[in-house]
């Protein structure tokens, strides 16, 4: 959410008022996003050379997530440890994808010996929230799913007063002094990432015979560049599958009818092998109504950003695969970029090191059983990340 997603983007009720300029599309009919082969025949497409290609290819590229990466990508340490004392925020929404997000921010800025604080935002009217971190002198200020455009005299306040601004879950390209948005984590390109990463894993599994119907919520920009991800993955490496895109609304998320929505449309299309969601929120339910139909034999659940009741389920064998984006690991990126603009040493290549997440994929009951008693289904990211940041800031040093 996520909100990303969202958080992510995938922030459900709370942030409908951040991507209101999406809205009109959230109606519940699905549409086809790309498809190169006939209706119903994607699970029957013979074998090509050009197919078997496009499945090694996919294999290939999904070989190094399989498994939870051992090291975070920064690998530049600071000059010295930053001054401590600095106040710093961050702007999380009232929904439980963001709830997620909170405790890496706060225990990241601890570690840094800084002064944090959490400040719940209301999506109708995020700059209150910005500008009372600007009054209470708040030296930098992180933000999830608040996109600049609905900010701007607080981003000129912020620009005036040498508060820099941190995103998360947005496409805002970070300009530093020219726009106050000196970084953005899960961004745009993640997002595209993303979804070409579930395509990969969806042709591969398949072997070449994927028929999708990717689930999302078309309010949040996120989501949206998940899907597009996913289908020009489709479109590249796969002919003989199929990716088409059922829209649901966050009214239809917070009255519990998605399962419904599901189940409508894979009667509709017998020929739909996948469901691929685009977040954990729109889960809740799923299987079980897959399962009421009939249809469990049939069709496989993929999703993104699971965590402990999606690993569960995998465990159960009642859904096939699930990617982990570890929440608490995207804030520690972000207050490490704090840290280094606070040193001076805040460049392109560090924000591009790290601004993608680290995100991996658990398809076997086996694995999703190591990681909920390894982690508590709170999955920490990259094996022992905090010890790992703290070196690079020369914490304890």
């Amino acid at each position: 959410m996520k909100l990303r997603k969202t958080c992510f983007g995938i922030l459900v009720t709370a942030c409908v008022a951040v991507a209101s300029a999406c809205s009109s599309s959230s109606s519940t009919s699905a549409t086809t996003a790309a498809s190169t082969s006939p209706a119903g025949s994607a699970s029957a497409a013979p074998a090509t050379s050009a197919a078997s290609t496009g499945v090694a290819q996919a294999t290939s590229q999904i070989a190094t997530l399989l498994t939870e990466p051992s090291a975070i990508p920064a690998t530049s340490p600071l000059p010295h440890a930053p001054a401590k004392g600095v106040k710093v925020a961050f702007l999380t929404c009232s929904a439980a994808a963001c709830s997620l997000l909170n405790p890496g921010f706060t225990a990241a800025a601890k570690a840094l010996g800084w002064d944090p604080t959490v400040i719940t935002y209301n999506a109708a009217t995020p700059g209150q929230a910005v500008q009372q971190a600007i009054d209470a002198g708040y030296k930098y200020i992180a933000t999830t799913s608040i996109t600049l455009s609905t900010i701007t005299p607080q981003v000129q306040e912020a620009k005036a007063k040498g508060v820099a601004l941190f995103g998360a879950y947005t496409d805002d390209t970070p300009s530093g002094t020219q726009n106050g948005l000196y970084g953005v984590a899960q961004n745009g390109a993640g997002d595209l990432k993303t979804g070409a990463m579930m395509a990969d894993w969806l042709i591969a599994n398949s072997g070449g015979h994927a028929n999708a119907v990717y689930v999302d919520i078309p309010l949040y920009p996120s989501l949206v560049g998940q899907g597009q991800g996913a289908q020009a993955e489709f479109a590249r490496l796969c002919r003989g599958c199929s990716f088409a895109t059922l829209p649901v609304s966050v009214t239809q998320l917070g009255a519990g009818q998605v399962p419904a929505a599901i189940v409508a449309y894979l009667r509709s299309h017998p020929s739909v092998n996948y469901v691929y969601l685009s977040f954990q929120d729109l889960d809740a339910g799923v299987a079980g109504a897959i399962r009421a139909a009939g249809l469990a034999g049939k069709v496989k659940i993929v999703g993104t950003e699971g965590q402990a009741s999606q690993l569960q389920e995998v465990v159960n064998g009642q859904e096939a695969m699930w990617s982990i984006l570890p929440e608490p690991y995207v804030m520690w990126v972000v207050v490490d970029w704090m840290a280094r603009l606070s040193e001076g040493v805040l460049t392109p290549s560090s924000l591009s090191a790290t601004d993608q997440g680290v995100a991996f994929i658990v398809d076997t009951p086996a694995k999703a059983s190591a990681q909920l008693t390894a982690n508590g289904g709170n999955w920490p990211g990259p094996t022992n990340y905090q010890a790992q940041f703290e070196k690079l800031w020369h914490v304890g040093a």
